[in-house]
């Protein structure tokens, strides 16, 4: 385990696992072709990519994968594509990291682990199932793909919404569960065609855990605020 590691599973963080049904060891022959693989499919939709691409360093090799790491301002992951196609990435959530912000920084009343910003996970949603659908796509995907995304550290926390005058959020809506795991197997061809209508189930799932049942038409209006930033 890298120190980096340990310090995003210190407070609230999103693991996630994407990889072919099939395992195959050496789905990627040169090891040289991973970190292109990974910069093609990076998506940038709110100014910061999922996953982060650091260009003015060169990526860890490793025997059979590739990585980089990062821990900068309230950004603090890591991720690594390994030649079998199997990608993972760790990230602390960025409300927990803002004591080390000068671009957010934390109020006064501030404190790591409080909150869930409503709108970040739902976007870090779309941005996970919308790169899995270009990774698929590349010599690292294969005809099933299967995703798996853990948040950890969620007892006690309260949701908020980054919009208030947009979407209304009424009550307070509190975890009970400290772990939520999503596990789904999905063809190549279906992930490609809907990847914000997959997002939806992860995203409903985890704000119902808070008891806060959003329905369908909410959950997309939250999903259309990414495209209105």
């Amino acid at each position: 385990m890298t120190d980096l590691l340990s310090k995003v599973r210190f407070r609230g963080h999103w693991q996630v696992v994407i990889r072919p049904t099939a395992f195959k060891k050496d789905r990627v022959g040169e090891i040289g072709s991973l970190f292109p693989i990974v910069e093609r499919c990076s998506v940038s939709l709110r100014g910061w990519d999922f996953p982060h691409i650091d260009r003015r360093k060169q990526p860890h090799i490793d025997v059979d994968w590739v990585g980089q790491e990062v821990d900068w301002e309230h950004h603090v992951e890591l991720w690594r594509l390994y030649q079998s196609g199997q990608f993972v990435q760790a990230g602390g959530m960025w409300e927990d990291w803002r004591d080390q912000s000068g671009l957010w920084p934390p109020e006064r009343t501030w404190k790591a682990g409080s909150g869930l910003g409503v709108l970040d996970a739902t976007f870090r949603f779309i941005e996970i199932f919308e790169f899995a659908a270009r990774l698929c796509q590349t010599e690292a995907g294969d005809e099933r793909v299967r995703i798996l995304v853990t948040l950890s550290s969620l007892k006690e926390r309260t949701l908020f919404l980054e919009s208030p005058n947009r979407i209304p959020l009424l009550g307070e809506y509190k975890a009970g569960i400290n772990e939520l795991p999503y596990e789904v197997e999905l063809s190549r061809a279906d992930l490609i065609a809907a990847p914000r209508e997959h997002a939806l189930e992860p995203t409903a799932r985890l704000f119902e855990r808070f008891g806060w049942n959003a329905g369908r038409d909410m959950l997309k209006g939250l999903q259309a605020e990414l495209d209105r930033r």
